[in-house]
């Protein structure tokens, strides 16, 4: 489906705008990407690897790829969520627990999972828990705001570097590419989805709230999605507008504090799907009880996947 000229005008208008108070992007960089740890497991195998994001920045990944494929797989990048710094990627390929890269990869999905700045190995080398790893995120976030930079900018590049590096390998279907992520996973879902178009289908579950109602609230912010001036131009439907009429799954549990308003930024969002006529590419699941991302909730977001990017 293709945008009408107005349409498309209006798109690149919001996204020029969005850019201007992003600020500038991370300089570029060559990719070397290195292997540096396999484990064989049953079902599948695990690597660890590494890759540049920006001149001597370096971020760090698990990569599960399914064992037995007869052809190159769909891929999905698994977001961790927030609050354990030191956890960051491990999270999603825990295999104490039931775990979403887990999950995935036993499902034929090859599974990336990387650490998001601040998070796993990429925390300070000086850490001596989270209270300092808190305090050095801030840190860093001021000080790309000193250089006319944001520290959003850098995380949606980094998706992009993610996506960069699985291209490269051959294990992966580059056309069947997905995102997952619940609360810090979920906000970064609707900011990768918005600004990288070979993301082909996204999932958020949880944690999307609208800058409007959580200043409303009087709800604190995660500081790596304030931006300057954002509000002046854009609230999360417009950022949802922006993936249109590319895939995107919205689940929420009725009574989540940190989700308030998310039945609006969906019906906000959806004209933006209804003018190109695929409203159904636009999806909404709310339950009315949970805690978290619960397997009945998982399995669920993994057909809505499965019907976008295994649909043969």
């Amino acid at each position: 489906m293709v945008r009408s000229t107005s349409e498309t005008n209006l798109a690149e208008m919001l996204h020029q705008s969005l850019i201007s108070v992003l600020g500038a992007p991370p300089d570029p960089a060559p990719l070397s990407p290195q292997v540096l740890e396999v484990v064989e497991r049953e079902h599948y195998r695990r690597e660890r690897v590494k890759y540049q994001v920006s001149p001597n920045q370096w971020s760090y990944a698990h990569l599960l790829i399914p064992k037995g494929a007869s052809a190159p797989c769909p891929a999905i990048i698994c977001h961790h969520s927030s609050g354990n710094f030191a956890a960051g990627k491990d999270e999603m390929v825990d295999e104490t627990r039931p775990s979403i890269g887990i999950e995935l990869v036993r499902l034929g999905y090859v599974v990336m999972a990387p650490d998001a700045f601040g998070y796993g190995e990429r925390r300070s080398p000086h850490s001596n828990g989270a209270a300092y790893d808190a305090a050095y995120t801030l840190q860093q976030y001021t000080v790309l705001l000193l250089r006319g930079e944001t520290m959003l900018r850098h995380l949606i590049s980094d998706i992009s570097r993610a996506v960069d590096y699985l291209v490269t390998r051959p294990e992966v279907d580059s056309a069947r590419l997905g995102f997952i992520g619940q609360s810090y996973g979920a906000r970064m879902a609707l900011w990768a989805a918005a600004f990288e178009p070979r993301l082909i289908a996204t999932v958020a579950h949880g944690s999307l709230m609208s800058y409007r109602e959580t200043v409303r609230q009087g709800s604190w912010f995660q500081i790596e999605f304030v931006v300057p001036r954002l509000m002046q131009i854009a609230d999360l439907h417009d950022i949802l507008s922006l993936v249109a009429p590319r895939p995107f799954l919205l689940s929420t549990v009725a009574g989540d504090a940190h989700s308030t308003d998310a039945a609006e930024i969906y019906q906000r969002a959806l004209p933006a799907y209804q003018r190109l006529g695929v409203p159904q590419r636009l999806t909404h699941y709310v339950y009315p009880r949970g805690n978290g991302f619960e397997p009945a909730m998982r399995y669920k977001a993994y057909a809505w996947l499965n019907s976008w990017l295994k649909p043969y």
